[in-house]
């Protein structure tokens, strides 16, 4: 039995550090059912709202950002970690847990450095190919470090473990379900040709506007008839939905178009192909639903990590990598090469299943269980 009783969860910002968490938390709680766990987060993002939805408890830790803000932001955010670091105390005074694992975004920086100095077990999960800031400067304190892909660099080897990405389970698609709300309507505003594609896209939890404009500027250069042949699901983002319909209205496109989908697994299902960012979680969703897809990393990301992971899957022919200013251009010519051998779609589709590792939650939560048993 764990002498493992109660854990914390440290993540925010994004969907990509909050989902891995919860992937780990669900496959705890399967693991062991007493086990009690919480998150901790900030107000800035959404993760409150994924994580009550998850069925979890949220502590709130008050907390501004440093990395791209104005300097006298930073300063100013700097001079409150002092305070930061006494709110986390409070936290863990109040919490008692047993093990504090730390997801990424700046809130798992201050719970994870204070439980690591009051020597509770502490673990941090890395999803990308390059880790971000936080978790570099946590890697050289806390007890564990699973990471997502296999030639991550610049972390202490000695304490880090490749266990893959933890994917939530209802992202992976269910064997012979059936998807009520499947969208059978082509780009034309018909219904589809013969041999179609069911195109998803998407950018991440936050959306991404690039492709909220260019994709529809991407299916209008098609001709006609491939356009008959393509069927639309476009996940805009939060806030984003009403001008991602409007950039498909212009280019007299027909998409099914939604600002969040909270059943991923039927989204995959539903979907041939994928458009979307290159953020971990979605590559390792990608994987587990051994999908295809076109990776279009966000020129933006800390260290250009997106571009890394979409480097990685591209060199196994697990995707294509289209970059952020070519989407209109070059996406056009992709869907057709698809529409006229769509033996390639199923070649890239299997590589990426072949690499992926479906029970990473799971193997990352038994290993976090017995860390005080070693």
């Amino acid at each position: 039995m764990s002498e493992i009783h109660k854990v914390l969860f440290a993540a925010g910002g994004t969907g990509g550090h909050v989902f891995p968490a919860i992937a780990v938390a669900d496959a705890m709680k399967t693991v062991d059912p007493e086990v009690e766990i919480a998150f901790v987060g900030a107000a800035h993002g959404n993760e409150s709202n994924w994580v009550q939805k998850a069925g979890y408890r949220f502590i709130l830790l008050d907390l501004d950002f440093i990395k791209g803000a104005s300097l006298g932001r930073k300063i100013k955010n700097i001079f409150a970690l002092p305070g930061v670091a006494r709110k986390a105390g409070k936290i863990l005074d109040e919490e008692k847990p047993d093990l504090v694992i730390g997801a990424g975004g700046y809130v798992s920086g201050p719970l994870v450095a204070v439980a690591s100095w009051r020597k509770i077990r502490t673990a941090i999960l890395e999803q990308n190919a390059i880790p971000g800031l936080t978790n570099r400067i946590l890697s050289r304190h806390v007890d564990k470090i699973y990471i997502s892909f296999e030639h991550t660099i610049k972390l202490p080897e000695k304490k880090t473990i490749y266990m893959g990405n933890p994917v939530r389970a209802k992202a992976i698609p269910k064997e012979n379900r059936v998807i009520e709300d499947a969208w059978k309507t082509s780009c034309m505003g018909t219904e589809l040709g013969e041999n179609p594609i069911h195109l998803l896209i998407f950018g991440g939890s936050q959306g991404a506007m690039k492709l909220n404009t260019d994709m529809p500027k991407a299916l209008a250069k098609l001709s006609e008839e491939e356009r008959k042949r393509i069927a639309v699901w476009h996940q805009a983002g939060k806030n984003k939905l009403e001008e991602t319909e409007k950039s498909y209205k212009e280019q007299n496109i027909t998409a099914k178009t939604t600002e969040f989908i909270d059943d991923m697994g039927a989204a995959y299902q539903w979907a041939d192909l994928l458009v979307c960012r290159a953020g971990a979680t979605s590559i390792a969703e990608i994987k587990a639903a051994g999908k295809a897809s076109i990776l279009v990393p966000f020129p933006f990301a800390a260290h250009n990590h997106q571009e890394k992971n979409a480097d990685a899957m591209v060199e196994i022919g697990a995707a294509l990598k289209v970059l952020n200013d070519d989407v209109a251009e070059k996406i056009p010519e992709i869907l057709s090469n698809f529409l006229n051998h769509p033996e390639k779609i199923e070649e890239i589709a299997k590589a990426a299943l072949a690499d992926a590792k479906p029970n990473a939650a799971t193997d990352i939560a038994k290993d976090c269980l017995g860390l005080n048993e070693q």
